[in-house]
């Protein structure tokens, strides 16, 4: 099985900054350090899987506002060494409300999967809206397999069919859908655990989930995991 990478960085912000707009907050950072480079320039340009996820900043604050002057630490995690080493050179030479005061990339090996759990909200697009409780966890289920092996391929190469889906459960573990800001409008999100099955095919599907995010809007910070 492959290793995925994860960057903690430090940052002092320059601004107040509402909980729920820190996903967009930070995107928008990572989008701005990748323009700093040709290589990422070409691939934030390009459609398709970024291959790539971060967390919220910690520590979250009781009035859920991240405070100007204040230090918070973010996770960026990838699949590719080349990427997280280039985005953090980066990292330090764009403009942007926040002073980067550390970073440090770490190598994460991969172990066998039991369950995912989602700390960050994670969204699945269904007749071309997100996905809520009512629309079953049957068709959930469905296209979080889907799109696993989707970012399997594209990454890794070619995988045969699975004869099954790798998600032995699915529980849904927020009770109304969490509202993410993003560009103007807002999408819904919500936290999901998820039985993985041991065999080897749904181990690397897991494992990918897990490298660079389960479901859809990766690079906005959803469906960022921790396995055990």
């Amino acid at each position: 099985m492959n290793n995925y990478y994860e960057m903690v960085v430090a940052v002092i912000l320059k601004e107040d900054l509402p909980f729920l707009s820190s996903y967009e907050f930070i995107s928008n950072m990572i989008s701005r350090a990748m323009l700093e480079h040709e290589d990422l320039k070409q691939l934030h340009s390009t459609k398709g899987f970024k291959f790539y996820t971060f967390c919220s900043f910690q520590p979250t604050e009781p009035d859920k506002i991240y405070h100007k002057d204040r230090i918070y630490i973010t996770k960026i995690r990838s699949l590719s060494a080349n990427f997280m080493l280039t985005l953090k050179k980066s990292l330090m030479t764009m403009d942007y409300p926040v002073k980067i005061i550390a970073k440090e990339i770490y190598k994460c090996e991969s172990n066998a999967i039991t369950e995912l759990s989602t700390i960050t909200p994670a969204i699945a697009t269904v007749f071309n809206k997100c996905w809520t409780k009512e629309d079953g966890l049957v068709l959930l289920r469905e296209r979080i397999h889907v799109n696993a092996l989707k970012k399997y391929r594209a990454y890794f190469g070619d995988m045969l069919e699975p004869e099954d889906n790798f998600v032995e459960f699915i529980k849904q573990t927020n009770i109304k859908p969490i509202k993410i800001p993003y560009k103007n409008t807002s999408l819904l999100g919500n936290k999901l655990i998820i039985g993985v099955k041991n065999d080897e095919i749904s181990q690397k599907l897991a494992f990918t989930a897990l490298g660079c995010g389960l479901l859809e809007k990766s690079s906005l910070g959803m469906g960022y995991c921790f396995a055990r």
